[in-house]
């Protein structure tokens, strides 16, 4: 088992260490939810698990619905479009994912507002050319 398969069953179960949780693990286990599960289970699994942890760190406002639903959508439209043999080949084959390119179009504050917090807000800047 790989550590991301261990870390999405900790975020299920509620035993994940939140310390040394850091943007590549969120990355690795949406990698592994969508492998288990259709995309909408996947997606509450992973919303799911994120939004309880935030809960038992003390930081019920740090889960964002409209970041998480962003790379899990572009995490898996790239799954569909190529195999990766693991999350660790996938992560490897995407840097771009590391750097928050996937917010690149939304405008200055509109994926971290309040209202993108509570819900899936859509982008609202035209892709680069």
């Amino acid at each position: 088992m790989s550590r991301y398969e261990e870390q999405l069953d900790q975020l299920i179960d509620g035993t994940l260490d939140n310390s040394t949780f850091k943007h590549v693990n969120h990355i690795g286990v949406a990698f592994e939810a969508l492998q288990r599960e259709r995309f909408f289970d996947a997606m509450a699994t992973v919303a799911n698990g994120i939004t309880a942890a935030a809960q038992r760190a003390g930081a019920p406002k740090k889960f964002n619905a409209t970041i998480t639903m962003a790379y899990m959508s572009e995490i898996a439209e790239r799954m569909e479009a190529k195999d990766y043999a693991d999350a660790d080949s996938f992560i490897a084959a995407n840097p771009d994912l590391s750097s928050g390119s996937v917010l690149s179009r939304y405008s200055n504050g509109r994926a971290v507002s309040a209202k993108a917090r509570r819900i899936a807000l859509l982008p609202d800047l035209a892709p680069a050319a």
